[in-house]
């Protein structure tokens, strides 16, 4: 009997009534459920699905009745290394930071010293949320920070390299070199709209800042991490070398490492908790125990459940809520450079799930947490179970072929025993019939329907996606090689050459859109696939020679590439373009700087 089969016939009662613990985390590891559940289609084991998606390491630590059930690491800390994650390897937890960052300005409210309600500027003493037209009647107050309401921009940040100079809390805030993101300012009035904005976090620091007179790290440690036990975290922001040997290091989505290891974040409230998935979950576990009246070692149980009240939509206080069957989960996503988060957990029934990865690729993130609710039996979690239909291999056969999405994108299908393998650089994955045209992925929810909206002919391919968007086959005797291919193989003239003639034939194709080129010039710049970055973005200059982006994006790349002296002469050049590109500005100072030393 498949995997699947077996994982969906365990329930609650059968798992942690009888299995030992050692049971229970096997029945995880080889349970992972994809977002599509087709029966026959075994589940993933961690491990496996860790090496499909080129994650070096991860760390999921499971509750169950209001205690850490178990905590466990997976793979390697560094891929140059090889050293081992383990139950004490720290992570950057990303926007997990911001719900125990909540905690601690709810701390100072419960103690008198600040209140969720008035206006903020009347705790700031060292900066000022500028008042505007917006703020002429409703006020930036602690409350909309925390829910994400207060109308402020910047919805995240990038860090800093840790050979670069990081700018103070007010320097970011207005966005002032050596920052590498814009001002933070109100755009929306108060209170009238959800935003996510790390901005609205990093002014709650701030504010928490001047109030204590105290380094946010020691007032988070005093007021939340030491109470809750969270032995193995910190908001420091660089790492101390004491705690840096414990520190898993973040890498790209295509497992090459982030230079330096990772990024400082001195927007620590938002992004800088280092911590591990078993701290995390302690985390969780003293706010479900306050909201059971069972714990105030951090909130007390009326403040606890106020925090796990929705302010907008479904914003409360740090942690965003969603209903599923008759339970109610709080739960954060966290995304660093190099490194992924995601917190889960029930409002009163005492279960829930941490897992952490180093790496930009979080997909296996929700495959984990899934897996375990199913082991777990938590409500609300069940999944359809799609019954595919059998198609003979004649009719399987009929829809194998090379489909053009658009000029620069192919997808490239052969049958696989009952199913449909999709190869799509740099994925394969595969489709199962679900009717006679259409196929379900279980890797997403997303599904292909040949014959498009008529559902007639084979020869066309709907996929239904986050866009809905048309292919088409191509002809046999085609031998395809688009661009991006060309890119691939290393051959880069002809890959150009093909650019041109795209453009030549169709100047809007999506395929040699300014943004696509320079998404896919980064893509390859994070893989640090150096020469296939410049030729990309070269190409994109060609085509935009007045765009004062595209010169910043070179910039970049030359200067990763080393080539310091062409880096400085584009950024230059965007900066003459464009004076407003602070980007621009910090990298041509960094730059020149280095020249001088």
């Amino acid at each position: 009997m498949p995997r699947a089969v077996i994982a969906l016939m365990l329930s609650a009662s059968t798992l942690l009534a009888g299995p030992t613990r050692q049971e229970r985390i096997k029945a995880v590891e080889e349970g992972l459920l994809p977002a599509v559940l087709i029966k026959g289609v075994p589940t993933w084991k961690l491990l496996e699905r860790m090496r499909e998606l080129r994650i070096p390491g991860a760390s999921v630590a499971v509750i169950q009745d209001y205690e850490v059930d178990w905590t466990k690491g997976y793979g390697i800390k560094d891929i140059e290394t090889g050293e081992r994650v383990s139950e004490a390897t720290v992570f950057q937890a990303g926007s997990i930071s911001k719900p125990v960052a909540a905690a601690v300005a709810l701390r100072k409210v419960e103690e008198g010293a600040l209140s969720l309600d008035i206006d903020i500027n009347r705790v700031l003493t060292s900066w000022k949320v500028p008042e505007n037209e917006f703020t002429q009647e409703e006020k930036v107050t602690l409350k909309r920070l925390l829910s994400h309401s207060a109308g402020l921009t910047v919805h995240g940040f990038p860090g800093y390299d840790v050979a670069s100079e990081v700018p103070t809390v007010p320097q970011l805030l207005d966005g002032q070199s050596p920052a590498n993101t814009p001002p933070v300012r109100v755009d929306i009035v108060p209170g009238t709209r959800l935003r996510y904005s790390g901005g609205g976090t990093t002014v709650m620091q701030q504010a928490l800042i001047d109030l204590s007179g105290m380094a946010f790290p020691e007032l988070a440690r005093t007021l939340v991490l030491d109470p809750a036990g969270m032995v193995s975290s910190t908001y420091e922001q660089p790492l101390p070398p004491s705690a840096a040997a414990r520190a898993a290091s973040g890498h790209r989505s295509g497992g090459n490492l982030v230079e330096g290891r990772w990024h400082i974040y001195p927007e620590m409230a938002a992004a800088g908790l280092w911590t591990t998935s078993e701290d995390l979950a302690r985390f969780a576990i003293e706010i479900q125990k306050a909201v059971r009246g069972d714990s105030a070692h951090i909130l007390s149980p009326s403040m606890a459940r106020q925090m796990l009240r929705p302010v907008i939509d479904n914003a409360a206080l740090g942690f965003f809520l969603e209903r599923r069957g008759g339970e109610i989960y709080f739960e954060h996503g966290g995304a660093d450079e190099g490194f992924r988060a995601a917190l889960v957990a029930s409002r009163d029934r005492g279960y829930g799930a941490v897992v952490m990865v180093n790496s930009d690729n979080g997909q296996i993130l929700n495959e984990i947490i899934r897996g375990i609710a199913t082991v777990y039996g938590w409500e609300g979690y069940g999944q359809e179970v799609l019954e595919p239909l059998t198609l003979t291999p004649e009719e399987l056969d009929r829809f194998a072929g090379v489909f053009l999405v658009h000029e620069d994108r192919l997808i490239r299908i052969d049958r696989q025993g009952e199913a449909l393998e999709v190869a799509e650089y740099p994925e394969k994955y595969r489709l199962y019939p679900i009717t006679a045209l259409e196929f379900a992925r279980p890797d997403r929810r997303a599904r292909y329907v040949f014959g498009g909206h008529t559902g007639e002919h084979p020869d066309t391919l709907l996929i239904k996606d986050r866009e809905p968007t048309m292919a088409v086959r191509l002809p046999a005797s085609f031998t395809p090689a688009t661009p991006r291919e060309l890119v691939e193989a290393g051959d880069h003239d002809a890959a150009r050459a093909a650019y041109r003639g795209i453009r030549s034939a169709n100047p809007s194709s999506k395929a040699v859109e300014e943004s696509r080129l320079n998404a896919l010039g980064y893509e390859y710049l994070r893989d640090r696939r150096i020469p296939e970055a410049i030729a990309i973005l070269q190409l994109n200059l060609e085509f935009y020679p007045d765009s004062w982006n595209v010169y910043d994006s070179l910039g970049e790349a030359y200067m990763v590439a080393g080539e310091n002296e062409t880096a400085i002469s584009y950024y230059r050049r965007s900066l003459e373009m464009n004076p407003e590109n602070e980007n621009g500005r910090i990298f041509l100072k960094k730059l020149e700087g280095s020249r001088q030393q």
